[in-house]
């Protein structure tokens, strides 16, 4: 079974994988989640991660970022539920802190360090992304936007993407008959 997530991570996202998971027959054994979002609501990506946990007791869990996709922020949770996690080389990742209190007035909130530690502990680290790359990381976000490629998470071993998607993707083209 192949699922589709394109958009901001917010309400129904949950909602919305929970249903089609329901009308899923007992005979599926894998799921596909293809995801491309900028983020969004932490706590919405935690929902959809207790689904995604639920998922995971009965069938084999992909989640996946094709060739010039986004996974940004909320996204980055909600991805490392997989037990095969491909992403392109191509795609694009963002890694923040933690913000509450953002509202239409104020777009950037207020930083909230013990939050963004109980999302590393809780997903990150439990996810098997390598410890020595989340301390770097906690540098690289604080008080800043990080942006990495799949490339750059592939080649420092960050053990988010488990499986790389090649750059190399062959088009289909008819030759001319003579």
């Amino acid at each position: 079974m192949q699922m589709q997530w394109t958009g901001q991570i917010g309400n129904p996202m949950n909602e919305r994988i929970a249903a089609e998971i329901g009308k899923a027959k007992s005979s599926v054994r894998s799921v596909v989640l293809i995801l491309s979002s900028c983020g969004g609501d932490l706590r919405e990506a935690e929902k959809v991660t207790e689904t995604l946990k639920d998922v995971k007791k009965t069938r084999h869990l992909e989640t996946r970022v094709d060739p010039g996709a986004m996974c940004g922020s909320a996204c980055i949770p909600v991805f490392l539920q997989g037990a095969r996690r491909r992403a392109a080389l191509t795609s694009a990742w963002l890694f923040h802190e933690v913000s509450r209190g953002r509202t239409r007035g104020r777009a950037k909130g207020i930083v909230d360090r013990a939050m963004t530690e109980r999302v590393f502990e809780d997903y990150f680290l439990s996810a098997g992304v390598s410890e020595a790359w989340l301390n770097q990381l906690r540098m690289m976000v604080q008080h800043s936007d990080y942006w990495q490629t799949g490339q750059n998470l592939w080649e420092s071993k960050s053990g988010i993407i488990t499986d790389p998607i090649d750059n190399h993707v062959p088009r289909r083209t008819e030759r001319p008959k003579y």
